[in-house]
C-alpha cells in the first residue's frame, strides 16, 4: 500500500513505502464483487447498535476536554479539542491504548502531506518513515486481534463474514483499518473546525443552537455541503468518456470535486451561502455516493452532534478571537483549519 504519489517521490522515500507489510488495497480502491465481500463484513462489525451505544461515552471525552481548558476563557480549538476528541473515538472503538494516540496523530499528519500535499524532497523520507511505522502499527493491531480476539471492531471484523466465505486475512482487516483510522479521525477533526468557524462566523448561528439544540443535527448536515471536510476523491475511467465536451480517455485519473457539486445552485439555491435553516440538504455529496458512500457516516454525524451538544451547554458565550488570520492546512483532497482560537467569559 504505497499510494503516495511513487513516481513523485525521491528513491529513498520510495523504498521505504515498499517495506509496508500492508500489501492489500484499501476498501476505496476497490470495484464489486470484492468490494462487496469487504464492505459487508465491515458493515456488520460497525453497526448501528455499536455506533449508538457510544453516545454516553462520546460525551464524556468532551467534557473531559472541555473541563481541560474551560478556566482558560481562551483556546486554539483545533488543538485543543478537535483534534483529540475524534482520535479518542476511534482509539476506544479499536481498542488502542490512550498512550499511543499521539503518536497515532502525528503518523497520520505526515502520512496525509506526503501523500496529498506537496512535501520537500528533503523531508520525504521522514514522512514515508512515518507512513511505515502507521502501517506496521495497523497491521500489528489486526495481527494481534487475529491470534487473540477481544470484544471491539477489529476482532469483530474477523468474524463478521456470511456463512461459506473465508474469513478476512490480517492484511485485508489492515488495509480497512487505514482507512477507518485516517477518514475516522482526520475528516471529523476537519468537519469539527469547519463546523465551529461556520457557526461562529455569524454569532446569530452559534446563539441558535444555545437556544434550540435539536437544530443541531441540520447544522451538520448545511456544514457537510456548504464547507466538507473532503473536497474532491480520485476516480479513474474504465471506459472512454466524453463529459460536457471534453473526451475523457480509458484509464485517466480524474479529480472529480464534490465539493463543487455541493454547491451547484440547480439543487442548492443560493449554495454560496451557509443557512443552516434551509431544507435538509439531503442530496450533498460530503460522504460521497453509491458503493463507496462513507461507511463511518453514521459515526461522524453523532460525533459531530454530540461535540457540539457539549460545546453549547458548557460554552454558551463562546466567540471568535477577534482579527485572526483564519488558516487551512495544505492539502489536495482534504480541507480543515490549522488552527481557530476561540474565547469566552471565564467566569460565567
Amino acid at each position: 500500500m504505497t499510494q503516495a504519489r511513487p513516481g513523485q517521490l525521491v528513491p529513498e522515500a520510495q523504498a521505504i513505502l515498499e517495506a509496508s507489510p500492508i500489501r492489500a488495497a484499501p476498501i476505496v480502491q476497490i470495484d464489486p464483487p470484492e468490494h462487496t465481500r469487504l464492505r459487508s463484513s465491515i458493515t456488520r462489525a460497525l453497526s448501528g447498535q455499536r455506533i449508538a451505544a457510544l453516545e454516553p461515552r462520546l460525551r464524556g471525552f468532551c467534557d473531559r476536554l472541555i473541563d481541560g481548558f474551560e478556566p482558560r476563557g481562551r483556546a486554539d480549538f483545533m488543538a485543543d479539542f478537535a483534534h483529540p476528541y475524534p482520535i479518542m473515538v476511534i482509539g476506544s472503538l479499536l481498542g488502542v491504548p490512550e498512550a499511543d494516540f499521539p503518536d497515532l496523530l502525528r503518523l497520520s499528519d505526515e502520512h496525509l502531506a506526503l501523500v496529498y500535499a506537496e512535501v520537500p524532497p528533503s523531508e520525504q523520507a521522514r514522512h514515508a518513515q512515518s507512513t511505515l511505522e502507521l502501517h506496521r502499527y495497523i497491521f500489528g493491531m489486526a495481527e494481534r486481534r487475529r491470534l487473540a480476539p477481544g470484544d471491539d471492531l477489529i476482532s469483530d471484523l474477523f468474524r463478521s463474514v456470511e456463512a461459506g466465505q473465508a474469513s478476512l486475512s490480517s492484511d485485508e482487516v489492515a488495509s480497512m483499518l487505514y482507512v477507518v483510522l485516517l477518514a475516522g479521525f482526520e475528516t471529523t477533526i476537519k468537519l469539527l473546525g469547519n463546523c465551529l468557524l461556520a457557526l461562529l462566523a455569524e454569532r446569530r448561528h452559534w446563539q441558535a443552537i444555545v437556544d434550540d439544540p435539536a437544530r443541531i443535527p441540520a447544522v451538520v448536515e448545511e456544514v457537510l455541503r456548504f464547507d466538507g471536510p473532503v473536497l474532491c476523491t480520485i476516480r479513474m475511467t474504465r471506459e472512454d468518456v466524453d463529459l460536457g465536451g471534453t473526451a475523457i480517455p480509458a484509464g485517466s485519473r480524474v479529480q472529480v470535486l464534490m465539493a463543487s457539486a455541493n454547491h451547484d445552485q440547480a439543487v442548492f439555491p443560493e449554495g454560496e451561502a451557509f443557512d443552516p435553516s434551509r431544507e435538509r440538504p439531503a442530496g450533498h455529496l460530503g460522504f460521497g455516493f453509491g458503493v463507496h458512500f462513507c461507511i463511518g457516516a453514521p459515526l461522524a454525524r453523532l460525533e459531530t452532534r454530540v461535540a457540539l451538544e457539549q460545546l453549547a451547554r458548557r460554552l454558551p458565550r463562546l466567540r471568535l478571537v477577534p482579527d485572526q488570520q483564519v488558516e487551512y492546512k495544505a492539502n489536495l483532497i482534504l480541507r480543515g483549519l490549522s488552527r481557530l482560537l476561540v474565547e469566552w467569559d471565564a467566569t460565567m
